[in-house]
């Protein structure tokens, strides 16, 4: 995970567990978790820590409900294996050690499960001390598929097969939730990386003014000379203060967009104007790349999109003077021509001041938007298209977000749900598996606001202090001349061809916005008022109560905590301290055992698992019956062996 941090682990799918072996270069606490969506708010978390003085080492089970860190759950449910820890005595570096299994899935509604063939947004920390306080910057984190899908890996490709059309492909891999990237049209990750190229769109030595909120754009054009698809698309960050870059968002210009474009390479504030309304790519503040499922990409090229406009939002609220910016968007491209094309649609919200209003000191200040069935219905008409990602999008006070689907006037499916909203971790989320959305399904994204750090009202708006509530819906097949790039229903009046959305202005009705321009607004003659939120409770998942412990004290500690390991028989004293690696490289998973192992073998770990036999019987997964699984020879003979093993390890080093 990071030169500073390692993590080991082993899956034993005969009892549903998970072992891990975290090593960090502290004398202090070291923590791993399972996020939400990459932050640390949200999050599920094992921290630990070795009490030499006790010759104990401790793991506890924790969830991070707010920004004031973990709190223990009331159901312990890590087990702790062992540990240790050690000092270079050359380098004075000291690095812990920890041993410990939980269940993929516990039934603890404060733990996340870990779902085979998905991938976890895992977070790592490590305090100084064993006091479990900030982590300050002593932190970091990486998608990991942390358990194997049942059948194939998505890490291999497909045994060859008389059936391995791109449909072919794409129905396997939608049928069992995967989306493997390196087969399909391609011929394997060899042929893939020689033929996919990049394409790069960024402002260039841009100084960000010290306005609050500036939007800046930029025409690129790409003379492309046969149909091309984008696989993927990324953040391309350049920039002496990376935090003023709120988003980048990529437009594809149609020919009848043409006249209004600036010349090309040419710099222009575009703030509530930015003349291509095609969405081609979005990303916004902490997203990662997103790459499409194999068998599809979104279209460029002739009779697609030659033209471009980068739109890119920054925020200077304290007026920096010397912010140079160079950021902006990437597309990886690969041969398009048995490729579903894709589009992206907006739907939620309008980001309107006249329609966003949170009045101040509200914890939970609810409003929705739908795409109504009218929409979906009129632009997709008797064919359905398949949803296949989805980033939801507010600003600093959002607390939660999530959109249904809704058939006939009820639920049918969530697309994507954010109960822990972190402005700072905005990712275009896979919807896994992809879901069909047909002619005719509302879409209905709802947005909580927390004001209770704000004195005056929060409106709609572009800027950072104003609020958004939109989720950017990426989709397949295209209607290429039909695409629905934005959706909303809004309550407005009509004053020639002008939607006015005062809520003091008269004869106000409902009006389906499906597209874009004017000849996408579907009159409903339906009088309406502006709904504007209400105060209501969150919506938790599942309901979930808060289950935490204020402090270990009613915690028995033989519960949370085991003997530390014996130490391994005298490695030089620089093998105790990793190779300090160029740069950080993601840590790979190892094979599960067999299904017959015994449930405590853990392969294999940073140092060697020395637990003594009956605390190794003591923690063991229970079995069938509900008992723990006795130690036995196997169990003891494996632990000499991963001493033994460990000790030439650290020698190689």
């Amino acid at each position: 995970l990071d030169p500073r941090f390692e993590l080991f682990w082993s899956v034993n799918s005969s009892d549903a567990t998970i072992h891990v072996a975290a090593r960090a270069q502290t004398a202090g606490w070291l923590a791993i978790g399972i996020s939400e969506i990459g932050s640390m708010v949200g999050s599920d978390a094992l921290v630990a820590w070795v009490a030499e003085t006790e010759g104990r080492v401790y793991a506890t089970d924790r969830f991070i409900f707010d920004k004031s860190g973990p709190a223990l759950d009331a159901q312990q449910d890590w087990h702790v294996l062992g540990g240790s820890q050690a000092t270079n005595q050359s380098t004075g570096d000291t690095w812990t050690t920890v041993h410990a299994w939980r269940k993929l899935d516990t039934g603890d509604c404060n733990d996340r499960p870990i779902v085979p063939g998905k991938l976890h947004n895992l977070i790592w920390a490590i305090g100084s001390t064993d006091d479990v306080s900030y982590h300050g910057s002593t932190r970091g984190g990486s998608s990991l598929l942390l358990a194997p899908a049942p059948g194939p890996s998505i890490l291999s490709p497909p045994p060859p097969s008389s059936s391995s059309s791109a449909a072919a492909i794409a129905a396997e891999a939608d049928a069992a939730g995967r989306r493997p990237r390196s087969q399909g049209v391609l011929a394997g990750p060899q042929q893939q990386q020689q033929q996919e190229s990049m394409l790069k769109f960024t402002v260039s030595g841009y100084r960000v003014p010290t306005n609050h909120t500036t939007y800046q754009c930029k025409v690129v054009d790409v003379p492309l000379k046969v149909k091309t698809h984008a696989v993927e698309w990324g953040a391309v960050l350049n920039s002496t203060h990376i935090s003023a870059v709120h988003h980048a968002f990529l437009y594809g210009c149609k020919p009848e967009e043409y006249a209004s474009l600036p010349p090309v390479g040419l710099g222009f504030d575009c703030m509530y104007k930015t003349p291509c309304s095609t969405f081609v790519a979005v990303w916004a503040w902490g997203g990662r790349p997103f790459t499409f499922p194999d068998n599809v990409g979104y279209p460029i090229g002739p009779s697609y999109f030659t033209k471009f406009v980068l739109e890119m939002h920054y925020t200077n609220p304290e007026a920096i003077d010397d912010i140079i910016d160079s950021s902006g968007i990437y597309l990886k491209l690969a041969p398009a021509p048995t490729l579903m094309d894709a589009s992206i649609m907006k739907v939620g919200l309008v980001d309107h001041r006249a329609l966003i209003r949170i009045p101040p000191g509200m914890p939970s200040w609810t409003q929705a938007g739908s795409c109504p069935s009218e929409c979906t219905a009129s632009v997709f008409k008797n064919e359905s298209v398949k949803l296949i990602g989805s980033i939801l999008h507010q600003h600093n006070i959002g607390r939660q977000m999530y959109t249904e689907v809704i058939r006939g006037g009820s639920e049918v499916a969530t697309i994507n749900r954010i109960d822990y909203y972190d402005f700072a971790s905005q990712q275009t989320v896979p919807v896994l598996p992809e879901f069909e959305l047909l002619p005719g399904d509302e879409l209905r994204t709802t947005c909580v606001w927390d004001s209770t750090a704000r004195e005056t009202e929060t409106k709609g708006g572009l800027a950072a202090e104003d609020e958004m509530c939109v989720d950017y819906l990426v989709y397949y097949p295209a209607r290429h001349g039909q695409d629905m790039h934005s959706c909303y229903e809004v309550c407005a009046s009509d004053n020639n061809g002008t939607l006015t959305m005062d809520p003091t202005s008269p004869n106000l009705s409902t009006f389906h916005v499906c597209g874009s321009g004017s000849n996408s607004l579907i009159p409903s003659n339906q009088r309406c008022t502006i709904d504007f939120g209400a105060n209501k409770p969150l919506s938790v998942v599942n309901g979930c109560p808060t289950q935490t412990q204020a402090s270990l004290a009613g915690i028995p500690p033989e519960a949370i905590s085991a003997p530390l390991d014996s130490p391994p028989p005298s490695p030089p004293a620089a093998a105790l301290s990793p190779p300090a690696p160029a740069s950080p490289s993601p840590p790979t998973a190892l094979p599960s055992p067999p299904a017959n192992s015994p449930a405590t073998t853990i392969s294999p770990p940073a140092t060697a698992l020395s637990v003594p036999a009956a605390a190794a019987a003591a923690a063991s997964p229970p079995d069938a019956t509900g008992k723990a699984a006795p130690a036995t020879v196997s169990n003891v003979l494996t632990t000499a062996v991963m001493a033994l093993l460990y000790s030439f390890l650290a020698l190689l080093f």
